[in-house]
């Protein structure tokens, strides 16, 4: 057996393999490290390197947009090609004519690292900066931002990253919109079950029994997007029963005397109506959190609906209007980041993001365009035309709203070029298809945040495939700036810890560097200065205290506390087809055997679920003649799929949720005809945020 990471998706995730002839024969959690001990991917790894869907060599388009029509070249003519063309985008556009973007494939550590280059002023450039390009994004145009970046800089002007759950000396652990066993990676959810085990009760705020809810102590079910209507509720039955400390409140937050001003309005009796929770059950996890230690695990689970990000707000500032936030057993702020690892570089020029008239607060937060407005630069030329585009391990036609846009968008790219590990819809728009190594095949560096550690390489390279990170320097050399990323392994340490000359002699001596744990926990350091650059008490925000009422969105002539919004397709907006469509859609939970849209044409995985279900209440199915198991169509306003029916009481009435990840030709029989972001809007969104309203929906379901 070999001690190895596990390369079948970015979770860093220790493993023991067994290798003979070059291949992978078995795979088993390793006893040195963490998880996952809930994760099948890994299980299949050989099936997933030798795959025959494997991209081995580069692919140039022979056919017209839209069809599998390619040749065989080698990686010098695909590189010259790809040069040639994005250099006369340039020469003819200017160099914002380019977009790239980088999908949750791409999301290894020294992929990330370099793909968000940053200049001397340590502002993120991104991969087509040094063209004059500043729209490089990524999956967090979708994903995860609104509750790591918005919502805590927003409150507390400290990134999401700084906070983190104290399960070891928490009373309670909430878990509300994440769901740590399908977690990627899957680092947290031994904790919480060992924390469990020495005496911390689990409660699940969910809108569906899931996977947690069935260890936790207490689960409630929650009705699809109305978690804001619940968390404005708690606030006002604590602020009736004098719960807060009011000279807390008063020295270290602004605005609350606002807020309870709209809060008040939201009573018991009309949230049980509305968010489908008993009364008691309300006061319950009121109290609790009140009263107890109370640590919080929440995640992207209330980003998407169209107060999604007030919502993900209200919730934060719960927590700390409860006194759980930097304290023991509550969510903790940890001290100052460290320093920027790789190198930095200043030969760029800059205009306006896509995405940045529509979405202000997004390019100056994230400092990326906000990809959901690129189908309009493409096919309206708004603010101006973008001709092309690079995609790294995205599967855009799958994972963007209302996938016909972007299939649209991609059919009139002048140049698309995707590099991935898989013919993935994607590839029929391709001009050029590169093939990726997985990261059994790379040898790169894990970090974590206690250490980092050189991963090894398991096996050679399939066919041709090379690392991300080598495919973006053979592209950025044919447009002159190769010297800003490293050409190979040799160089890739040098170039990543260059600003850490301990680490990067730990590294290549040892092959790992531990970070020097503190002596000491520090708490409530808003108390001693310790947030601030000026030493002063309180946080780096505005007015230096925790904000309900936001300076920063009030600026930008947003809604400054964090109301809930009635979305405009929801069951309670006047917007007329809920007659037609009287269920809710909520889609995007993770599926233990997939990744995100991959391994679903991996035999092996798709032996434990072998098509995509939509889980529904049992007496709505009954209502339209459905049985568990059944062949259904769910539809939008938007289009229709074909899914299975999963029925049972363990999901409210009115609700569903739809599996997340078909779509792609390559894909299982069943799997492959259920692309659910042909359901989806890509005009219906958070205002603030941009990001699509993928959870509060409205579908009916008919048996086929």
């Amino acid at each position: 057996m070999k001690e190895g990471i596990c390369g079948i998706c970015p979770g860093q995730c220790h493993v023991s393999l067994d290798i003979e002839d070059g291949r992978i024969k078995k795979i088993k959690k390793s006893e040195k490290n963490f998880p996952s001990a809930l994760c099948l991917r890994g299980f299949y790894s050989d099936e997933v390197l030798n795959s025959p869907d494997r991209l081995k060599t580069p692919l140039i388009r022979t056919g017209a947009k839209g069809e599998f029509s390619f040749r065989e070249a080698s990686w010098d003519e695909a590189i010259s090609l790809i040069g040639e063309r994005y250099s006369k985008i340039i020469e003819e556009n200017g160099g914002q004519a380019l977009a790239s973007i980088v999908g949750r494939g791409g999301f290894e550590n020294s992929t990330s690292d370099f793909v968000n280059l940053s200049n001397d002023s340590g502002r993120e450039i991104g991969f087509f900066a040094p063209v004059g390009s500043p729209n490089n994004g990524s999956v967090s145009s979708l994903c995860y931002v609104s509750f790591g970046v918005f919502a805590p800089m927003i409150n507390f002007g400290l990134a999401g990253n700084r906070f983190s759950p104290d399960y070891e000396n928490a009373d309670y652990i909430f878990i509300w919109g994440a769901h740590p066993p399908t977690a990627s990676p899957n680092l947290e959810y031994e904790r919480i079950i060992k924390a469990q085990k020495n005496g911390a009760k689990v409660i699940v705020i969910d809108h569906y029994k899931s996977k947690m809810c069935e260890v936790a102590d207490k689960y409630i079910l929650i009705k699809s997007g109305m978690d804001g209507v619940l968390i404005h509720t708690i606030f006002n039955y604590l602020n009736s029963q004098n719960a807060f400390d009011e000279e807390f409140i008063k020295k270290y937050t602004h605005g609350f005397d606002l807020y309870s001003k709209y809060f008040k309005d939201f009573d018991l009796k009309s949230c049980e109506e509305r968010t489908g929770i008993r009364e008691e059950d309300i006061k319950f996890i009121a109290d609790t959190i009140v009263t107890y230690k109370s640590a919080l695990r929440m995640y992207t689970g209330l980003e998407y609906t169209n107060s999604g990000m007030q919502s993900i707000r209200a919730l934060y500032l719960l927590w700390f209007a409860t006194k759980n936030i930097d304290v023991p057993g509550g969510l903790l702020i940890s001290p100052k980041g460290k320093p920027d690892r790789v190198k930095r570089f200043n030969n760029t020029t800059y205009c306006k993001r896509i995405g940045s008239d529509e979405f202000p607060l997004f390019d100056k937060l994230i400092k990326a365009p906000q990809l959901t407005k690129l189908p309009q630069a493409v096919l309206e030329e708004k603010p101006y035309a973008v001709k092309g585009l690079l995609s790294i391990g995205c599967a855009i036609t799958n994972v963007f709203p209302e996938s016909k846009v972007y299939e649209e968008m991609l059919k009139n790219l002048e140049f698309f070029v995707t590099v991935d590990r898989f013919m993935s819809k994607d590839c029929l728009y391709a001009d050029v298809v590169l093939p990726a190594t997985t990261y059994y095949e790379d040898q790169s560096y894990c970090v974590y945040k206690n250490k980092v550690e050189v991963r090894e390489r398991v096996v050679e390279p399939i066919g041709e495939a090379k690392p991300n990170i080598q495919i973006m320097h053979l592209i950025a050399d044919a447009l002159g700036y190769g010297y800003m990323y490293p050409k190979d392994e040799d160089e890739l340490l040098e170039f990543a810890f260059f600003n850490e000359p301990e680490t990067l002699k730990a590294l290549k001596e040892e092959g790992v560097y531990f970070y020097k744990n503190e002596t000491e926990k520090e708490y409530e350091k808003y108390k001693s200065g310790k947030l601030r650059v000026d030493n002063k008490p309180g946080f780096p925000t505005a007015t230096g205290k925790v904000e309900f009422d936001s300076t920063i969105l009030k600026s930008y002539g947003y809604e400054s506390i964090p109301k809930f919004v009635v979305g405009e397709e929801t069951l309670e907006s006047e917007s007329g087809i809920k007659e037609e469509f009287p269920l809710v859609l909520n889609t995007g939970a993770r599926i233990q055997t997939t990744f995100r849209t991959q391994h679903l044409n991996i035999d092996g995985l798709l032996d434990h679920q072998d098509r995509p279900y939509i889980y529904m209440n049992k007496d709505d199915a009954n209502y339209r003649g459905i049985e568990d198991g059944d062949r259904v169509l769910v539809k939008t306003k938007r289009g229709e799929i074909e899914v299975f029916a999963k029925t049972n009481r363990e999901i409210l009435k009115g609700d569903t949720e739809l599996n997340f990840g078909g779509g792609s030709p390559i894909q299982g029989e069943f799997w492959r005809r259920a692309n659910t972001n042909s359901l989806t809007d890509n005009s219906n969104c958070d205002e603030v945020t941009g990001f699509p309203v993928f959870k509060q929906l409205l579908c009916e379901i008919k048996k086929i």
